[in-house]
């Protein structure tokens, strides 16, 4: 490659068309020049220099227009500028000098000078208007401007021949024909010339009086219109007519007076001269009346404003040396330091805590707080250990999860170079301060924004902030001064790839523009952003807590009030016992294991997600896909594969045999197309039908060629003239691809290539056509990028504003490539290279000249007849044809070139310039091959995902760089929009300014696709985003997004939030972080995904697949389904446990359960279904339903009044009798009152206190219902105390049958009774009336702890006390089996029967808790902690039996009336 080379250093160009320092040339005299006298050019390019009063030495130099420095070895020859060209310059250069005139700082010191300078403007003026008369008059002298015309060419030819010797000969052979042709086409282009410098002139004029209007701010303008009009007055006449582009004569030039200096012209006198300096003088003139136009408007203040005050603006005295230490400490105090503050890091501690802000956890916090207060250590340390497990893994959660803001501050550079008082220094990158002069080389990350002032094909890869995978040129002067990314500016954490240059630091921080988007990202995440499940579960608990407090107040006043005594605490303080029960009610309203659950579940959700390829960073997510209402989808590489296929080739050629309708083209087909393989050929389109597709495939796998199913076009053994236009096409294309190849990874076996995925498709065709594409053939004559040599100097490379790659190569034989004979018979030239071009159709076909045609042996170029519009309208409709099927169509095009040309081209340093030479020179013609239409495929189940989203109501939006043809057909092709649309539907689209591309959903509803510059005023992209109410108005009704930007999609994205949508946004790169994060879900791609974009996102797509987003709402809505069911099913127990322990107190009876034993029933038992819940698979009509709404409640109406409210009834009912029932046969009785009157009591004067007794029990008498072997009926069992051995004794069927009021003597008493009081009662013990013993009357006691002979201890265990533990052992029962039971009936409104066994982790769940329900009341130790008792075999079914009757009300009561009223229409 040519070293391209652009400055604002002096010694590094050349000034007022100086011959650059070199010592092969002649060496200038440059002590004396204003550049090493502290001055500046004039940013306009234009050739006066201008002192610089301020000393700031920038030394700058503007090369606009194509004055570079050029060494006479690599550069023989020079193109300068015309005087027309500088004069369009200079106008425009005027008024861009009068836009940003208001921006200049620095000018106030030359006020004084300005108005003589204004007076002697006024002198000149008068000139000019003589000179414009003397234009007037000039113009009816055209006969004899055309002898001297004719004069001068001669004059010019002679000391061409001087010069270059031969270059002439071409001229010498033209006959007098031609001659005269050329006379008329020199008068009508004289004419014609003279017309525009009219209209130059004119707009000179007009700048110049609008400068003189200006006061104070136009000292440069005027210097450039006083140079201009000097050089007009001397060039006079010689500057009329048609100007040739000459080249620079090596000789001895004078560098006097500027106006004295003649230009030196090119000899050569062809017609293709002409057009090209027509054609370029057109072009430029209306460059200048659109920069205008759009300076007129915005402009980029660092990319537009001249050097000189940027350095002034910056305190930079010198680009040279750079700032000195002084002004850098200066400069970082008063625009900061160069990095990204992070956010600060909250630390691991307060994470921890805050899992303890949930009103849930709350409330379970006080209970364990109360707990221990009233020194019930099992329950409170019971309690805080659930809660803590709980909070450890949602801190690990939370902690793992990363930092975007972090991600974006990581990316910054390390070091870099930078130029301080005259030293070149590596600093790190946070010490890099505004004004700062940077040095960059290919392989840098740059640390700051940059403003370039040099430039050596330079370089930038932008992707990461602007999406674009192309690399970026830079240059000093960009073509677009309205965007933020001009390209001589450089910017943060952008990676050079190729060239150097400098620049100076513009901005730092989060000024820069990736510091821009960290702000975005932190303004995004102020504030709460908690997910509507979150939302959801604290209001439940706040719910739960209210209800909570209300009902504690309530029974903890009835408690005190009815003066409640458990009985089985007798022995305690009633009031004690009272907290105890509140308490109670606490654990038992708050369900303990909803947040356990909640975090199991989603973590076991995002496992699943995993499987299904999509990694869930934040576990509430998981759940709020379940309610996603939009999905907002990238096209490329999400909905598609993102692998260009190539699918059809169209050749051009007149006279074909084999054409299509339109006699023009002919389309073929490549197949087959997977991917990247390059196994397959070409086939004529009308004749590959499905049936011989499947022939071909079959060929294929079994190596057969594939001419024996199908003549196959591609095959280079096939010596058939359309062979050679698809395969001539096919090389051409390949040439110009050469820096892309294909190769097999052997570790997976699949076909990857490397370079340019653009040209990916194009090397795979161009094997299908018979090329071999790998270079590892020894045999050159098969290595096509060996056989024609590359001139790797006159490369115009692709990019955004060329549409277009050209690449130069020299043919193998003269006039001939591959099988087209170039021959040009009406030029009788020698054709000796080519360049060929691939680009937009659109811009290709406009600029063709000439196209092939089929004679019976070859394929020639047309030479003899042009191209004309008709033949274009054809060529154009064949694209639209292409594009409407969703294909991306790339022109192929050849230009035959000449030594002269070659020449010609080296002469043009500038890429631009060699690519205007291309698209205007006639010699050579401009050639269109054919069309090669690629296809990025959609991905495999895209169609029926969507679908899919469609049944569930959930709304696909696509957004897409494509244009909007090619958007629409992809959306058609992917069942995104309708194929088909009712003359009514265009009609209605019409009516409301729709365009017929649009499409109809199935409600009617107007379908749009749109461009999102219609999202800005004035459907400008370069102005503001339109007013929200505006924009929300449209954006339901579209389905399509093409020509987007990333920074569209947060627009996008907060319309839709607007409107009440819950939205999931893709994104991969750092500019659309703001959008993943402002985004309800944002979905970051896996493969292309930047750690940016990643760290903004809640989910990513391990595959990058749309598919993968689909199967997580799908997951995630089976998820909120589940979590629906579980809370349905702890919400129902926990109200339940409330409701019976409530109504257990009002007819005052025990409680059914104990505060510990209701903790581990919430826990343990209740647990383990509640995990289980969560792994039911989905319903039939996951699916189908509509997304939920954001604000929509966990337990909707629907649940409450059939799930919750009828089973809590239902819980409670069968509870309460199983205690009541339990109750009676353990101790013949049922309330509190009847238990405490079964034992017997004296009252024992306090010692200490006269005035207070203390009660003692002495004898107790309860009823048993018992089921033996040897006897089932009632027993008595009692208490009492024996005499003999001095101590409280417990007979367990003391007599068979219910006997009141029994006695030692009793008749049914056991006969170990009678013996124990034969002898009565010993010692001071009295006799009761029914002759048990009791302590005497006068006894007295210190406290009621005090032992006092024949009554029992505090801590004694009456059959009271025994009987009903063993009751609440069976009430417990009950509730256990209800609860677990209730887990199988909340699966599905179905019958439980039906959906018993489709989810086997349901089975063993009910297992682990009726295991750990039956050890609870049977191993030691547990039995004490949770005072419980092990019951006989049947009582454990009599529990049972309770929770049965629980599960067939639940099932013929509520879910019956659910199923008539909401599923009892069925299609």
């Amino acid at each position: 490659m040519s070293s391209e080379k652009q400055s604002v250093i002096p010694n590094r160009a050349n000034i007022k068309g100086e011959v650059n320092n070199n010592p092969n040339n002649q060496i200038n005299d440059v002590s004396n020049s204003p550049i090493n006298n502290n001055s500046s050019i004039v940013e306009n390019g234009q050739d006066t220099v201008e002192t610089n009063k301020n000393s700031v030495n920038t030394n700058i130099q503007n090369d606009k227009i194509g004055e570079k420095n050029v060494n006479e070895h690599s550069m023989p020859q020079k193109r300068r500028p015309t005087e027309r060209e500088r004069r369009t310059q200079r106008i425009e250069k005027a008024k861009t000098e009068k836009v940003d005139a208001g921006r200049r700082r620095g000018e106030r010191d030359r006020a004084e000078n300005k108005k003589e300078e204004n007076k002697k403007e006024e002198n000149k003026k008068e000139e000019n208007k003589k000179e414009e008369n003397k234009k007037e008059e000039n113009k009816k002298e055209e006969n004899k401007k055309e002898e001297n015309k004719k004069e001068e060419n001669k004059k010019e030819e002679n000391k061409g021949e001087e010069n270059k010797g031969e270059e002439n000969k071409g001229e010498e052979k033209k006959g007098e024909e031609k001659k005269g042709e050329e006379k008329k086409g020199e008068e009508k282009k004289g004419e014609e010339m003279d017309k525009k410098a009219e209209k130059v002139d004119a707009e000179k004029v007009d700048a110049e009086k609008k400068e003189e209007e200006n006061k104070g701010e136009e000292n440069k303008g005027e210097e450039m219109d006083k140079s201009e009009k000097v050089d007009a007055e001397k060039k006079g006449d010689e500057q009329k007519g048609d100007e040739k582009k000459g080249d620079e004569k090596k000789g001895d030039e004078k560098k006097g007076d500027e106006g004295g200096k003649n230009e030196k012209e090119d000899g050569e006198e062809t017609d293709n001269k002409e057009m090209l300096g027509k054609a370029k003088l057109e072009e430029e003139n209306q460059l200048v009346e659109s920069n205008v136009e759009k300076e007129e408007g915005y402009r980029n203040h660092y990319a537009s404003e001249s050097i000189e005050n940027l350095c002034k603006e910056f305190d930079l005295a010198d680009v040279n040396t750079g700032l000195n230490f002084e002004q850098v400490k200066i400069n970082r105090e008063r625009y900061g330091e160069n990095h990204i503050e992070k956010d600060s890091i909250t630390p691991i501690w307060l994470i921890f805590l805050s899992q303890y802000y949930s009103p849930v956890v709350m409330l379970l916090l006080i209970a364990a707080l109360a707990s221990l207060a009233l020194n019930e250590v099992v329950e409170g340390i019971s309690i805080i250990t659930i809660v803590t497990l709980n909070a450890c893994l949602a801190t690990y959660m939370e902690k793992s999860s990363g930092d975007a803001i972090a991600k974006l501050a990581e990316m910054a550079s390390p070091q870099c170079t930078v130029l301080r008082n005259g030293q070149k220094m590596i600093i790190p990158s946070r010490d890099v301060v505004v004004g700062d002069v940077v040095v960059i080389t290919a392989g840098d990350s740059i640390s700051a924004d940059l403003r370039l002032i040099e430039v050596i094909e330079l370089k930038t890869n932008e992707s990461l902030l602007t999406g674009e995978s192309e690399d970026i040129k830079k240059s000093l002067v960009p073509t677009d001064y309205t965007t933020p990314f001009c390209t001589n500016l450089c910017f943060a954490t952008t990676s050079v790839t190729n060239g150097c240059g400098k620049g100076i630091v513009i901005s730092t921080g989060l000024n820069t523009q990736v510091g821009k988007i960290a702000s975005q990202l932190k303004k995004s995440s102020e504030g709460s952003k908690l997910t509507p499940l979150q939302v959801s579960l604290n209001r439940l608990g706040g719910l739960i807590g209210l209800i909570a407090i209300i009902v504690l107040m309530f029974i903890i006043t009835l408690a005190i009030l009815i003066n409640y005594r458990d009985p089985a605490h007798a022995d305690k303080d009633p009031l004690l016992v009272i907290i105890i029960i509140g308490v109670g009610f606490a654990v038992s309203s708050v369900p303990e294991g909803l947040p356990m659950v909640v975090t199991i579940t989603l973590s076991a959700g995002a496992k699943d997600m995993v499987r299904k390829n999509a990694n869930v960073r934040k576990l509430p997510a998981v759940e709020t896909l379940g309610c996603c209402s939009v999905i907002c989808s990238d096209k490329t590489g999400t909905l598609t594969e993102g692998k260009m296929t190539a699918i059809n080739i169209v050749t051009f050629c007149k006279n074909s045999k084999l054409h299509d309708k339109n006699e023009l083209t002919k389309t073929y087909d490549f197949y087959p197309t997977k991917g990247f393989d390059p196994s397959g050929g070409i086939f004529d389109s009308l004749e590959l039908t499905s049936e011989i597709k499947k022939k071909i495939v079959l060929a294929k796998n079994k190596n057969i060629s594939y001419d024996s199913i199908l003549k196959n076009y591609g095959n280079p053994e096939n010596k058939n003239l359309n062979v050679y236009k698809t395969r001539s096409l096919m090389l051409a294309a390949y040439l110009n691809s050469y820096d892309t190849t294909l190769s097999k990874n052997l570790k997976t076996g699949k076909w990857e290539i490397q370079g340019n995925m653009s040209e990916g498709p194009i090397v795979v065709a161009a094997a299908k056509a018979g090329y071999n594409i790998f270079n590892d053939s020894e045999n050159d004559s098969e290595n096509y990028l060996k056989k024609f040599k590359r001139l790797e100097d006159l490369e115009i490379t692709f990019n955004s504003s060329r549409k277009m790659k050209v690449i130069f190569y020299k043919l193998i034989e003269n006039n001939k490539f591959e099988n087209i004979n170039l021959k040009n018979h009406q030029k009788n030239v020698t054709y000796t290279h080519i360049a060929f071009i691939k680009g937009a159709p659109d811009k290709l076909i406009d600029i063709s000249t000439n196209l092939l045609k089929e004679t019976q042996e070859e394929i020639q170029v047309s030479w003899d007849k042009q191209i004309n519009e008709n033949e274009k309208l054809i060529l154009t409709n064949k694209n639209i044809e292409l594009s409407q099927k969703a294909l991306r169509v790339l022109a192929v095009c050849i230009k035959p070139l000449t030594d002269k040309q070659i020449e010609q081209l080296r002469t043009y340093e500038d890429a631009d310039e060699r690519l205007q030479f291309i698209k205007t020179d006639e010699q050579g013609g401009f050639i269109p091959l054919g069309y090669i239409a690629s296809f990025d495929p959609p991905r495999s189940g895209v169609k029926e995902a969507i679908q899919t989203c469609r049944n569930a109501q959930v709304k696909v939006i696509m957004i897409t760089g494509d244009q909007k043809t090619t958007a629409i057909a992809i959306g058609k092709l992917i069942g995104l929009i309708n194929n088909k649309k009712s003359e009514d539907e265009i009609r209605d689209n019409e009516q409301h300014g729709v365009d017929n591309n649009g499409s109809s959903s199935s409600n009617g509803d107007m379908i749009q696709a749109i461009e999102c510059s219609e999202l800005h005023i004035n459907k400008n992209p370069n102005e503001p985003i339109l007013p929200d109410d505006e924009l929300d108005k449209f954006v339901d009704n579209i389905l399509i997004y093409s020509r987007a930007q990333p920074e569209d999609k947060i627009t996008i994205v907060q319309s839709l939030k607007r409107k009440g949508y819950l939205v999931a946004m893709t994104g991969d790169g750092v500019n659309d972080a703001p959008a993943l994060k402002a985004a309800d879900i944002g979905v970051a791609m896996g493969i292309n995904g930047t750690e940016v974009a990643k760290g903004a996102s809640e989910m990513i797509l391990i595959d990058d697949n749309f598919c993968t987003v689909v199967s997580a709402i799908d997951v995630g809505r089976t998820i909120y389904s589940n979590i629906q069911k579980f809370v349905c099913f702890l919400l129902g127990t926990n109200i339940g446990e409330i409701l019976y322990l409530s109504i257990s107190i009002i007819t005052q009876m025990p409680f059914p359960l104990e505060a510990l034993q209701i903790l581990f029933l919430n826990l343990m038992t209740d647990g383990c279904p509640a995990v289980a819940l969560s792994r039911e698979p989905p319903n039939a009509d996951n699916m189908k339903t509509p997304p939920r709404p954001k604000k929509q409640p966990i337990m909707t109406k629907k649940w409450w009044l059939y799930g919750i409210i009828p089973h809590t009834i239902f819980e409670a009912i069968c509870v309460l009798l199983s205690l009541a029932f339990s109750l009676y046969i353990c101790t013949g009785s049922y309330t509190l009152n009847d238990i405490h009157n079964s034992c017997k009591t004296v009252n024992i004067q306090n010692a200490s206190n006269p005035s207070e007794s203390f009660e003692y029990k002495y004898f107790c008498s309860t009823y048993e219902y018992r089921v033996s072997p040897d006897y089932i009926g009632w027993i008595t069992n009692l208490n009492f105390w024996d005499p003999r051995e001095n101590k409280p004794v417990t007979f367990w069927g003391a007599a068979k049958g219910k006997i009141k009021n029994i006695t030692p003597t009793h008749e049914s008493i056991h006969q170990d009774i009678r013996i124990i009081m034969q002898d009565g009662c010993l010692g001071n013990l009295e006799e009761d009336e029914y002759g048990w013993c009791k302590p005497p009357s006068n006894v007295t006691a210190q406290s009621n702890d005090e032992h006092i002979n024949g009554t029992f201890n505090k801590h004694f265990e009456d059959i009271s006390s025994k009987g009903s533990k063993r009751g609440r052992t069976i009430a417990f029962i009950s509730a256990v089996w209800c609860e677990m039971l209730r887990a199988y009936t909340v699966r599905s409104w179905e019958p439980f029967y039906k959906v018993f066994n489709r989810n086997m982790w349901m089975h063993l769940a009910c297992s682990i808790s009726a295991t750990m329900t039956f050890l609870a009341t049977c191993i030691p130790g547990i039995t004490a902690i949770l005072n419980t008792t092990c019951l006989l075999w049947w009582q454990y079914l009599f529990g049972i039996f309770w929770a049965m009757v629980n599960l067939i009300l639940d099932e013929i009561i509520p879910k019956v009336i659910y199923r008539r009223k909401y599923m009892s229409i069925k299609n």
